[in-house]
C-alpha cells in the first residue's frame, strides 16, 4: 500500500518550526519535553542477528546496518485524550523515517487494533501501550515488535489539533451520507467535554464542508462507518493533507502565530538542535518523494473477535516486520 502523499501535520510542523527558527529559540521552548531511556535495552533496540540464517538474510541485515546512519526513525503519536491531562491511548501511531540516502520521507501507519505483546503488560491492542507506560513503553513496543531503532518521539493531542485547524480557518472535506451519524456522535462527545450543548455544530447533510477544528477532529475519529479503521486512517490523511496545504500557504507572520498556538500541545524527546536539523532535512526533500506504508499489510493479518467482545487484528509479526524493513531500509 505504497503511495505518494503530503504528510500533513508532520511536514506542516517541520515547515513552521523552520520558519520559527528565524525568530530564535523562544518558539521551540514552548514545546513540552519528554524523556526516553538512553540504553538500547530499555528502548527495545537490538542489533540484527545474521548468524546461520542464509546468505539472503545476512545481506539484508548488513544493508540495514549500513543504512542506519542515513535513516532516522521517529515515533509519532496522536493522542485520544478524552480529558485534558490524562494518560490515554494513542489514536494515531506512525513511524516517520527520514531517509537521507534515498532523499525520501517515509511514513508507516501502524493500525491501532493490532493485537500484540506489550512488554511487561501481556497481550493487548497496540494503542494501549501509551496508556500503560506513556511514550517510553509505546516506543519500546514498536522497537521490540518490528526490530526498529526508534530513539525519539513526537506526540500531538486532539486539543492541539482542534486549535491548529481553527487557526488556519478550517479544513475542506467531502462528507458522505453514511458518515454523518458517526461524525455527529463523535462531535457530541467532544462538545460535552468542552461544556457545550451535545448537538452544537452538528453536520446536517452530506457534501463538501469547511469543518471547524472540533468537527475535523470528530471526522478523523469516525470508526463505525464504511470499512472501519481502514477508512478511518484515510479520513485522517485527508484532514492532514488539507492542513498541510493551508499552513504552507500562510505568510511568515501567520506561520509564527500558528507555531505559538500549537506548540504547547506538542511533546517530544527531541532537543532544539535535533528539531532544527530534522526540519531542514524534511524540507530539503522533494514532496514527490513522500512514501506511505500501512502495517499490517494485506494478507498478513486476520480479524478476530475475542471472548470479551473486543475486535482486533491478529498480525503475522515476522511477515509484517520483513515488509516494514523492506519499506524503510529498501532491503529488497
Amino acid at each position: 500500500m505504497k503511495k505518494k502523499i503530503a504528510i500533513g501535520v508532520i511536514l506542516a510542523f517541520s515547515a513552521v518550526v523552520l520558519y520559527g527558527v528565524l525568530y530564535g529559540y523562544s518558539f521551540l521552548n514552548k514545546i513540552n519535553r519528554g524523556k526516553l531511556p538512553k540504553s538500547e535495552e530499555e528502548l527495545g533496540i537490538k542489533e540484527p542477528e545474521n548468524k546461520d540464517k542464509g546468505n539472503n538474510k545476512v545481506e539484508k541485515d548488513n544493508k540495514i546496518k549500513e543504512n542506519k546512519d542515513d535513516i532516522t526513525n521517529i515515533a509519532f503519536f496522536g493522542l485520544d485524550a478524552r480529558k485534558k491531562g490524562e494518560n490515554t491511548r494513542s489514536d494515531v501511531i506512525m513511524v516517520l523515517s527520514i531517509d537521507r540516502k534515498n532523499n525520501k520521507i517515509k511514513v508507516s501507519s501502524i493500525m491501532r487494533d493490532l493485537y500484540v505483546d506489550i512488554p511487561g503488560k501481556g497481550k493487548n491492542k497496540i494503542n494501549a501501550a501509551y496508556a500503560f507506560g506513556g511514550a517510553p513503553l509505546a516506543v519500546k513496543t514498536l522497537n521490540t515488535l518490528f526490530d526498529l531503532n526508534i530513539r525519539n518521539y513526537v506526540t500531538v493531542d486532539f486539543f492541539g489539533m482542534e486549535k491548529l485547524i481553527d487557526k488556519i480557518g478550517g479544513v475542506d472535506v467531502n462528507i458522505k451520507e453514511s458518515e454523518i451519524k458517526s461524525l455527529n456522535d463523535c462531535l457530541a462527545e467532544l462538545n460535552i467535554l468542552n461544556g457545550d450543548e451535545a448537538d452544537y455544530n452538528f453536520i446536517k447533510e452530506p457534501g463538501i464542508k469547511r469543518l471547524t477544528g472540533r468537527q475535523a477532529v470528530a471526522y478523523s475519529r469516525i470508526r463505525y462507518a464504511g470499512n472501519a479503521d481502514y477508512e478511518r486512517t484515510e479520513r485522517q490523511r485527508k484532514v492532514l493533507n488539507d492542513i498541510y496545504k493551508k499552513v504552507k500557504a500562510q505568510g511568515i507572520t501567520k506561520l509564527t502565530g500558528t507555531l505559538s498556538e500549537i506548540l504547547p500541545y506538542v511533546e517530544t524527546s527531541l532537543s532544539n538542535n535535533e528539531i532544527i536539523g530534522l526540519a531542514f532535512d524534511v524540507i530539503k526533500i522533494n514532496s514527490e518523494n513522500l512514501d506511505e506504508y500501512r502495517i499490517p499489510v494485506d494478507g498478513c493479518y486476520k480479524p478476530e473477535t475475542l471472548t470479551n467482545g473486543m475486535q482486533v487484528l491478529i498480525p503475522n509479526i515476522p511477515l509484517n516486520k520483513a515488509k516494514l524493513h523492506e519499506f524503510i531500509y529498501e532491503t529488497k
